[in-house]
């Protein structure tokens, strides 16, 4: 399944995410890979990611301070700059920041792609 985001608010978003992801960060990632900043501006949507598991993260920001993320979620590393890692590996200069879940569903529905939407 494609995971899309879709910029509804007015002002320009940044979006970072954590997927499921054996391959490169088993063991000390915990097997989450951790992804950003995908920018998109208002009225944008963007194709991020594919995944073939029902559960993934995102944590998205606006220039003007709105954010979506759920203080529940997981704490996740990001830094200012793109960055690609793994769950719970940062360093001190980095910012911790609480991720949605997003729920694709199980099977997966159709089309193949799931669109979550930044409203503001």
């Amino acid at each position: 399944m494609w995971v899309a985001f879709q910029n509804n608010h007015n002002q320009q978003a940044w979006v970072a995410i954590m997927q499921h992801d054996t391959g490169s960060c088993g063991g000390e990632g915990g097997d989450w890979a951790t992804a950003g900043w995908w920018t998109l501006n208002p009225g944008e949507s963007k194709t991020v990611f594919w995944t073939t598991n029902q559960y993934s993260f995102f944590y998205a920001e606006a220039a003007d301070g709105v954010y979506w993320g759920d203080s529940n979620g997981p704490g996740v590393y990001v830094t200012n700059d793109r960055f690609n890692s793994c769950y719970n590996i940062g360093t001190s200069t980095w910012r911790i920041v609480n991720m949605s879940r997003i729920d694709v569903g199980w099977p997966p529905a159709r089309p193949f792609t799931h669109t979550v939407n930044l409203n503001g």
